[in-house]
């Protein structure tokens, strides 16, 4: 007599290699619809993000139900490399040069998703683990260049958070692809938050 092995051991092995691709097809299709909309704005169809990524836009649609599902995953990326963000600054040896690495991270992050950022807005709750881990590591990083002495003992963590808050605007003012208005702003208001030397 034959064993048969039984459906529940087959059924338990096939799910893992669909996992992964989906996991991969989530990222790609994520990364293209970053770029897409990047350089379209929010208008831009899933035929071109399917387009960009390699898909057909089936997949993209089993994956996504739409751009509003595609702007919630962008959202939290984007809460997650902006904690990164502080994480790396944080670890820099100088502490002014952490902070002016993360504002440089924040400029830059701003420039690229101008086209979109409305579309991005209230997307993730600003209370929510990460976001909330992000804030103190920004309050961690001002203590540190204010005990270095990069900024006058007067900065909070407030005064730093204003800054970051207003660098979308400057970014919204600015000709497309000009980084330098934004760079000029962000230097300007640290010149007036340095301790004299």
């Amino acid at each position: 007599m034959t064993s048969q092995a039984s459906p529940r051991a087959n059924s338990s092995k096939s799910p893992r290699a669909p996992r992964r691709d989906a996991l991969r097809n989530d990222a790609i299709i994520v990364n293209a619809a970053r770029t897409v909309f990047a350089e379209q704005g929010p208008q831009a169809s899933m035929e071109s993000i399917a387009s960009r990524a390699g898909l057909g836009v089936g997949t993209i649609y089993r994956r996504f139900p739409g751009k509003d599902a595609l702007l919630d995953a962008i959202a939290r990326l984007f809460t997650q490399e902006i904690d990164q963000a502080a994480a790396e600054a944080l670890a820099a040896p100088e502490p002014g040069t952490g902070l002016e690495q993360f504002l440089d991270f924040v400029g830059a992050f701003n420039a690229e998703k101008r086209r979109y950022a409305s579309s991005l807005a209230d997307r993730v709750p600003g209370d929510d683990e990460v976001s909330t881990r992000t804030a103190d590591r920004i309050r961690r990083l001002v203590q540190r260049a204010v005990a270095s002495g990069y900024l006058t003992r007067n900065v909070t963590a407030d005064d730093i958070k204003a800054l970051i808050v207003a660098i979308p605007g400057v970014v919204a003012a600015s000709p497309d692809g000009d980084d330098a208005p934004w760079r000029r702003f962000v230097r300007v208001h640290l010149a007036g938050l340095r301790a004299e030397r």
